[in-house]
């Protein structure tokens, strides 16, 4: 799931877009640089798209593929613009399996919200799990063989280095990794999870904290996927041909995927119904001095309203038990930059000029005489709980912290409470009301042509 984290940067803007050291390709975090990834990307959205997209071919080999999720990830550019440009050129059947991937980030983002407690119960279990692996040396030393990819399955460790290294792993390659990592090194799946969370520059709560529960075959009850040599070796090109089973380790991949243990609550599973916003004309009143604060979840500079001023939160760690990847920090960091920048030139807003942490946007709220600060609606993960601690300290000040919600989010995340089969037979419908591409019906969309 390419655009989905089922799919290096420098801090400023203005990084060099290789690294000449290595010869990788850097990931520049900025809206122009995603647009510009969608643009070169969008000849081979339709059918090239679908032949290729299961490939990988290794690390700085992945054109076949958007590499558009760390963009989609903070919504520098969004799904629809996405949607909208790839349909502008390609037939709803051409492209109809590029679409329906960016669907599938949308159903895990959904999905996670109508599971209200689940994210919060998984972040409290992380502790117990590397405990307990600490307690086990033999479980111990695979854990840490595995995160420094020094087992001895090669392709496994391969992934490890380029995760590490540039903050991005195929799809594919995601999944494979899941399966190894839970059914042939028997590792918790909560930690693999959180492995992937703060290395990934596409690193999402929904996508990635799903996708494994999925793979584990907690999410959609018994049904597991494992890795197979096979599979890896058809989907993975020339990389290993000279190579046998034996030597690359794939001899000694689980050959059952046996469901994994479910350890969270049954209220962390229930299914509920989102608890909307309600739409900003319910709530801004007419007098009132508001303020707009942006956060790492959406950067988006679309506006329901015109703010008298507007913030930035600072970076969000993505893990209670390690530290986030440097590289993850400093593209997240570079594309709150290029936000208040874009800001700037775009609003008339008053922009403060640096992100902020809790304690800073208390006072500049103050300040700046806000009497009611909006953000998006920031999903289950580790920004909503920041904003959760923040709300009671404006509060404290007399002000009001409101969440407002994107057109795009409120249709189409009420069709994830079941499978993504329910979500993706509504996907003719979502792009007839976003008046994009060709009405192309479900069942065309949900099996191929």
């Amino acid at each position: 799931m390419d655009v989905q984290v089922h799919e290096n940067c420098a801090a400023t803007a203005d990084c060099q877009d290789n690294d000449n050291d290595t010869g990788l390709s850097k990931t520049i975090a900025t809206r122009s640089a995603g647009l510009k990834k969608l643009e070169d990307f969008i000849p081979r959205a339709g059918r090239a798209y679908q032949a290729t997209r299961n490939l990988d071919y290794g690390m700085a080999k992945h054109s076949n593929v958007s590499n558009l999720s760390p963009y989609i990830r903070h919504r520098l550019i969004t799904e629809e613009e996405v949607l909208a440009a790839v349909l502008n050129v390609h037939s709803e059947t051409d492209a109809f399996k590029f679409v329906q991937e960016v669907f599938w980030r949308s159903y895990w983002k959904g999905s996670l919200e109508h599971r209200g407690m689940l994210w919060s119960e998984y972040q409290q279990s992380l502790p117990w799990n590397l405990d307990s692996l600490r307690k086990d040396q033999k479980r111990w030393t695979t854990y840490q063989q595995a995160v420094a990819g020094q087992t001895n399955i090669q392709p496994f460790n391969d992934w490890v280095t380029e995760l590490l290294t540039t903050g991005y792993v195929h799809n594919h390659a995601r999944m494979w990794f899941a399966s190894v990592w839970i059914f042939t090194l028997q590792l918790p799946w909560e930690l693999g999870a959180d492995f992937f969370l703060r290395n990934l520059l596409d690193g999402d709560a929904a996508s990635n904290t799903l996708a494994w529960r999925w793979v584990a075959g907690l999410h959609t009850k018994d049904k597991t996927y494992l890795a197979t040599a096979s599979n890896i070796r058809k989907c993975s090109g020339e990389r290993f041909a000279d190579t046998c089973d034996f030597t690359l380790g794939l001899k000694r991949l689980a050959t059952t995927a046996q469901p994994q243990q479910e350890n969270l609550s049954p209220g962390a599973l229930q299914t509920t119904s989102i608890d909307w916003p309600k739409p900003i004309t319910c709530v801004l009143g007419q007098n009132t001095v508001a303020g707009v604060l942006l956060t790492e979840d959406d950067l988006c500079t679309d506006l329901p309203f015109q703010p008298s001023a507007i913030a930035v939160l600072s970076a969000t760690p993505r893990s209670t038990i390690a530290p986030t990847n440097e590289l993850v920090q400093q593209f997240t960091n570079a594309a709150l930059i290029d936000s208040l920048q874009r800001l700037t030139e775009e609003s008339q807003a008053e922009v403060c000029q640096h992100a902020m942490t809790e304690e800073e946007i208390v006072h500049w709220a103050v300040e700046q005489k806000v009497e009611q600060l909006f953000h998006p609606y920031a999903p289950s993960g580790p920004t909503q709980i920041r904003l959760l601690n923040l709300a009671p300290k404006l509060a404290a000040k007399g002000i009001k912290l409101t969440a407002f919600m994107r057109d795009y989010d409120r249709l189409v995340w009420p069709h994830a409470n079941k499978g993504f089969f329910q979500l993706g037979k509504q996907i003719p419908s979502f792009l007839s009301v976003m008046e994009l591409g060709q009405n192309l019906s479900a069942d065309r969309i949900l099996n191929g042509l």
